[in-house]
């Protein structure tokens, strides 16, 4: 007599820590992104991933903490990104077209990580406050990534490319400009945009001529 085969378990056999807590990232990712973080739940990101739910437990006490590891490590990603783009040889103007350009191919080169850090980020995790004050290395990836950005616009100011705009407040200016380009690009690709490297390259265009000429509104 046959003995019945054995049911083979889905769970993953145990790995090193740090791929274990790499794949539960990713399985967190594509559910957030295909099913709306509100509704997932840690048991299908358990499952998804192929362990128990206390599997997860141990790397991640809740999804919230999970997302907040997506979006530090996009913030460290798109840091990295304007360090590349000032690190190359090239006149000021070059290179301040070269940030701006970081920022949004990052965004569209990755857009699941760049949704989940600025889209739904600031609705689910606690708003963490912002003092660029203090030293770059005491502050959360967020505020670096920022700051990294500000710091690469404080050196091209001599070159008079922000106009009399002070470095923060051109940074503002620059990060709503790139954010609306992502967004849109992202979240609306069903509009028939023109071509995408176009639309980009102008905007750039006019962003560049326009801070030139920038100056500051007060009142």
């Amino acid at each position: 007599m046959r003995r019945p085969l054995a049911v083979r378990s889905r769970r993953k056999p145990k790995g090193s820590g740090q791929e274990r807590r790499e794949e539960i990232i990713a399985a967190a990712k594509e559910l957030f992104m295909t099913e709306g973080f509100t509704k997932v739940t840690t048991r299908a990101i358990a499952e998804k991933a192929g362990l128990s739910q206390t599997g997860v437990y141990l790397y991640f006490p809740a999804k919230e903490d999970i997302l907040k590891v997506i979006g530090d490590e996009t913030h460290d990603a798109i840091s990295a990104a304007f360090d590349r783009a000032v690190a190359r040889p090239g006149s000021p103007r070059e290179i301040f077209r070269r940030l701006i350009h970081a920022y949004i191919d990052y965004g569209l080169s990755n857009p699941a990580e760049y949704h989940l850090t600025f889209t739904v980020g600031p609705d689910a995790l606690t708003p963490i406050g912002k003092d660029f004050s203090r030293p770059l290395e005491e502050q959360e990836a967020g505020a670096r990534s920022f700051m990294r950005f500000r710091d690469h616009l404080a050196k091209l100011a001599p070159a008079g490319l922000m106009g009399d705009l002070d470095p923060m407040f051109a940074a503002q200016v620059l990060w709503l400009a790139g954010h609306g380009a992502v967004s849109l690009l992202t979240t609306r690709s069903h509009f028939p945009w023109a071509d995408k490297d176009a639309l980009i390259a102008t905007l750039e265009d006019i962003i560049i001529k326009g801070l030139a000429a920038a100056k500051v509104r007060r009142g």
